[in-house]
């Protein structure tokens, strides 16, 4: 496993430096991640050529809330060492463990201030709200008791739709919606990084 990830890496900083791509990050909960969600979001980004690694708490095996499991390419701690020129965050029930994480809401702001896509789903938007990068931009997300009291605690610009679109930033109640807001993602990306010319 730790020769792949050394390959990996050579692989995406080969990538970057050779044809100058972007690469992106997808944050995975260590616990109860949205499998289908993950692999949708893989499926099309491999698809679309776009280079991401993904990453979680610990360099050990993550589990999906069907029975899916995979292995980080690196840890929050070690994303700094990394390209972040985009942030999808999965939306699965693992991410209530994630909310007050600070080095996560590090990251989080990092990406923000970059003005680089950032794709937060069904819980994931929450930690928009904590990592204070929201400054009156609409967003999304599943609605229940809990993220009420955060909607009225941060006093949130919510917007009822499948997929909201504000700046950076692309929120989606429910992963339902994934194939929607990857699409609008990927279109966002293609014109930031690849756009057509004269």
């Amino acid at each position: 496993m730790k020769h792949r990830g050394m390959y990996l890496l050579f692989l995406l900083l080969l990538n970057s430096i050779i044809k100058a791509n972007p690469v992106g990050a997808i944050f995975v909960p260590q616990k109860q991640f949205d499998d289908v969600e993950f692999m949708i979001t893989s499926h099309l980004l491999d698809s679309a050529g776009i280079s991401y690694y993904v990453f979680s708490e610990k360099d050990d095996t993550c589990f999906g809330k069907d029975g899916f499991n995979l292995i980080p390419f690196t840890v929050i701690d070690s994303v700094s060492n990394y390209p972040l020129d985009f942030l999808i965050i999965n939306g699965g029930l693992g991410i209530f463990y994630y909310f007050d994480n600070a080095k996560l809401h590090k990251i989080v702001s990092r990406a923000d201030s970059a003005k680089n896509l950032i794709v937060a789903s069904a819980f994931a938007p929450v930690l928009l709200m904590k990592s204070g990068v929201l400054r009156g931009r609409k967003i999304n997300f599943v609605r229940n008791k809990i993220t009420q009291d955060f909607m009225q605690r941060y006093n949130i610009n919510y917007k009822s739709e499948p997929i909201v679109i504000s700046e950076n930033l692309i929120t989606s109640p429910s992963t339902e919606f994934v194939r929607l807001y990857l699409r609008e993602f990927i279109r966002n990306y293609n014109e930031t990084f690849n756009p057509k010319s004269e």
